[in-house]
């Protein structure tokens, strides 16, 4: 298999994170892989894993954090559920604090101007 000529694709299957023994803040992440091609070899199964290893092992990355912020105040959260829920305990309790407050409002001048308009269809 000609590694320049021919790209194989695939789809992650798992991704898993486990404590390196002795190292209470080093974790392995393992990564598996389900490739597209039908005609791989074995033989060229193990050619691509030479590649995978000379390209990333003992190279040095940099992976960010996965952080979904919130649409209204930014606060960061770890998980797109997360902020979801924060944004409806938070937000919308608030907008809704907010409405009921003018709807009382808008209600009280409403009838203040039908008492009003009352009492002058009397004179």
């Amino acid at each position: 298999m000609d590694a320049e000529n021919q790209s194989i694709k695939g789809r992650v299957a798992e991704v898993g994170l486990t404590r390196h023994e002795g190292q209470y803040n080093t974790f392995n992440i393992t990564l598996s892989m389900v490739l597209e091609s039908k005609s791989l070899t074995y033989d060229e199964g193990e050619q691509l894993m030479k590649q995978f290893r000379k390209e990333l092992l003992g190279k040095d990355v940099e992976i960010a954090a996965i952080v979904f912020p919130c649409p209204v105040c930014g606060k960061g959260f770890n998980t797109e559920q997360g902020m979801k829920q924060h944004v409806r305990m938070v937000h919308e309790k608030k907008r809704k604090k907010g409405t009921k407050k003018k709807a009382r409002a808008t209600k009280k001048k409403t009838t203040r101007k039908k008492s009003s308009r009352g009492s002058r269809s009397r004179k």
